[in-house]
């Protein structure tokens, strides 16, 4: 799942939700890379600049934070990772 647009009954700042070149090629990059990243961060939150898991973890808050302060003026992007429907 996408961390863009409405999250539940958040909704995001009209600013987070314009998306650069770097945001669409994260989002490429997770979609090529979805199961391998829901098998190895199950039902986590990450953060991904360049392309790279940065941070992840259990909420979406913890990760954002250690996301800024590794990015520090890079943008990057959240997504939740559910867990893999594939057998092991």
């Amino acid at each position: 799942m996408l961390s863009s647009g409405t999250i539940g009954r958040e909704t995001m700042d009209e600013e987070e939700s314009l998306e650069d070149d770097s945001d669409i090629r994260n989002d490429l990059w997770v979609k090529e890379n979805y199961v391998g990243l829901c098998d190895e961060f199950p039902n986590q939150w990450i953060a991904v600049v360049d392309q790279d898991v940065i941070a992840s973890g259990i909420t979406k808050r913890q990760v954002e934070k250690k996301a800024k302060e590794i990015a520090q003026d890079r943008r990057f992007s959240l997504y939740f990772m559910e867990p893999s429907a594939l057998p092991p």
